[in-house]
């Protein structure tokens, strides 16, 4: 596998506070979603422990074009690719399952709401089926905090128990109501089956391995950045959530997955980042963009931009933090790791 020394060097600074080899070593893990962030991040992280301490993970990396195989994999990787959909055709008894593979972007999802419902509950069943029929497997479910519905201002945090209220009749939220549809076949699983399955609601996600022509409000904000050009707000900036570090996100994860209880799910998140967009962009255009201005055109937002109406979020992590976690990037981390990697 192929690494920058930024990646490398972050890689490392994470592996070292965990002991995730001794539940990976000569493992086979199955990563759905295998060219996301997540699915990258993943990846990317277990080769480097193959290489670096001889675990001996084998990684079969699911997705829709299994023929294309990414520059950064090398002659002797520890890793084979299959069609997304096809996972039980792989013949390797497989140990872990992660399903990280959904419609993220909002265009997609407001233009192909059933498909993003179907493709989130669709795949899942499949997974499920597909850990049952491996002796002794385990398998995590990646859900989102948009599984919590609309929240007010003065809203608690929220805790795996709390519901959450999400409106069936408002296309927006066909990728909400998919996760939560799949949530409940993972739970339904680990009750009736007795299989073993987590959920990891995960907040925003930003930094190492992100795509940077993600069109998230928060990677137009890193372009702004990098490129010296003005941020244009479509919205009031008043939508208030937290965000997470890739490899924060990472590290939950694999955290959820070997010691988490099957059938529970938890909140991935970090509460010191919890701010509005607006209070977002100011503070990074202070220390990042001097020379640039914040531009404020509510009125030429539409519909089709898939931006959501103002909205309040905080996750309670406690639940994840009993596992041994904690977040480690700060906001000033997650910018600079990617300036570092986008600088001209």
């Amino acid at each position: 596998m192929k690494y920058t020394d930024l990646e490398k060097r972050e890689i490392i600074k994470y592996a070292e506070r965990f002991e995730f080899e001794k539940y990976l070593k000569k493992k086979t893990i199955l990563i759905t979603g295998a060219r996301g962030l997540v699915g990258t991040g993943l990846i990317k992280w277990i080769l480097l422990q193959n290489e670096q301490r001889g675990d001996k993970t084998h990684i079969i990396a699911s997705t829709r074009k299994p023929d294309e195989i990414p520059e950064d994999i090398e002659e002797g990787d520890d890793i084979e690719f299959c069609e997304y959909g096809y996972e039980d055709k792989v013949s390797r008894k497989i140990d872990y399952i992660i399903h990280a593979a959904s419609p993220t972007d909002n265009r997609y999802r407001l233009a192909n709401p059933v498909e993003t419902f179907q493709m989130n509950v669709h795949s899942t069943e499949r997974l499920l089926e597909l850990c049952r029929k491996n002796m002794n497997c385990s398998m995590i479910y990646l859900s989102s905090e948009e599984v919590y519905g609309w929240t007010q201002d003065d809203s608690p945090a929220m805790t795996e128990e709390m519901a959450g209220a999400v409106d069936s009749l408002d296309l927006r939220n066909c990728y909400a109501l998919g996760k939560k549809a799949a949530e409940f076949l993972c739970y339904g699983s680990a009750m009736e089956y007795g299989t073993d399955v987590k959920i990891i609601r995960l907040t925003v996600i930003q930094g190492l391995f992100q795509r940077y022509e993600e069109t998230r409000v928060v990677n137009e904000l890193l372009r702004c950045i990098v490129e010296k050009k003005d941020f244009v707000m479509k919205s009031d900036g008043l939508t208030k959530k937290c965000m997470l570090y890739s490899l924060d996100a990472i590290t939950a994860i694999l955290m959820v997955l070997f010691k988490g209880e099957k059938g529970h799910a938890y909140n991935a998140t970090n509460r010191n980042l919890f701010m509005t967009v607006k209070d977002l962009a100011e503070s990074l255009f202070q220390k990042y963009n001097t020379e640039r201005k914040i531009i404020f055109a509510k009125d030429k937002a539409v519909l089709s931009d898939g931006y959501l109406p103002h909205r309040t979020l905080l996750q309670d992590d406690s639940k994840l933090k009993k596992l041994g976690w904690e977040p480690r990037g700060s906001l000033d981390h997650i910018y600079e790791v990617d300036i570092e990697r986008f600088k001209v």
